[in-house]
């Protein structure tokens, strides 16, 4: 190896090592978040992270950055719109800008709140309708040895006009280490315990527990093609051990008039098996049903049967028809 070619190697060598050791002694400590247990739809809440800086720095003995924060909130919250984050410290207090969308997170190539949403998921929720929203300090702040300080960022955000069970998302991180998947000592991510709206008209829409039945996706309209699934590892019903499971269904209009029902076990009701006990069926609303033109379907109920149709389950593995209600996005 020529001599040139093994200088440039040590000392390619030696800044890889310094950045190792300038990261390794500087990090966030654990997160934990305030949530209350419920709100009213369409009420203005507070959630509180928490959270601190530990810096161990070698030389230079400095370290800036910015503080970044996110969340993780059902889509229908519209929190892109009405979402305020705020911060307090002993190096100042501050506001938080949402990261632009045509901003691109260095290491993924993907957007600020794309590559949240590929690295952190949906956490312990069952049902996907959620979004995460990345923020960051519009001031930077520097850090020395051993100037270790505690902080919090409030969340200010309407809830929505659903009632739902879900447990929300949140994220500190620093802007210079960005979202690198080894990194753990600059990014904190929790998770909050089940938080409840309530007050709101329709289904409840519980993201967090196991279901005998779920309608992917949660919110659409009658145009759009949705996916009925049946899970019967959930709890034992009249249809445990049944190789096949079909659907009965009707759909009602706004005024709750019947439109149409479809009861049969054919092949247009039979739900394709996917393991685990779990069964699900494809289709397209305006397509399966009998429908006018102009007529809208408001609301479907549904029960799973077994290949009589005398065997059925409901709701809660009750009488009562499982019901889905379509939505705006």
């Amino acid at each position: 190896m020529k001599k040139a070619t093994r200088t440039l190697l040590y000392i390619y060598l030696a800044v890889g090592l310094f950045v190792t050791l300038f990261l390794v002694h500087c990090g966030l400590t654990a997160l934990t978040v305030t949530v209350p247990e419920q709100a009213t739809v369409n009420e203005r809440v507070t959630f509180v992270m928490h959270s601190g800086a530990e810096p161990r720095i070698e030389e230079p003995g400095t370290y800036t950055t910015q503080l970044l924060a996110g969340i993780m909130v059902p889509k229908s919250w519209n929190a892109r719109e009405n979402a305020v984050l705020t911060f307090t410290s002993p190096k100042g207090n501050g506001v938080m800008r949402m990261i632009p969308d045509a901003e691109i997170e260095p290491v993924s190539g993907l957007s600020w709140h794309q590559a949240a949403k590929k690295m952190f998921g949906i956490g312990p929720n069952l049902v996907d309708d959620f979004e995460w929203i990345v923020y960051r300090s519009t001031q930077s702040y520097t850090f020395r040895n051993n100037e270790d300080i505690s902080f919090d960022v409030k969340v200010e955000c309407n809830v929505g006009a659903e009632n739902m069970l879900v447990r929300l998302g949140f994220y500190v991180g620093s802007s210079i280490e960005n979202l690198r998947p080894e990194d753990t000592d600059y990014k904190k991510v929790a998770f909050s315990q089940v938080f409840e709206v309530t007050g709101g008209e329709g289904d409840l829409i519980d993201f967090v527990n196991p279901q005998l039945a779920t309608v992917q996706p949660v919110r659409t309209l009658d145009n759009d093609i949705i996916t009925l699934t049946f899970d019967a590892g959930v709890t034992h019903t009249v249809l445990d051990n049944k190789e096949d499971v079909y659907v009965t269904i009707r759909c009602f209009d706004e005024d709750g008039l019947l439109i149409d029902e479809i009861n049969e076990q054919t092949d247009k009701t039979r739900l394709r098996s996917i393991g685990g006990k779990k069964f699900l069926l494809d289709f397209w609303p305006r397509g399966y049903f009998n429908v006018e033109r102009g007529q809208r379907i408001a609301r479907l109920e549904y029960f799973y049967t077994d290949a009589s149709g005398t065997l059925r389950v409901g709701y809660g593995n009750t009488e009562e028809p499982f019901s889905y209600t379509f939505r705006c996005q």
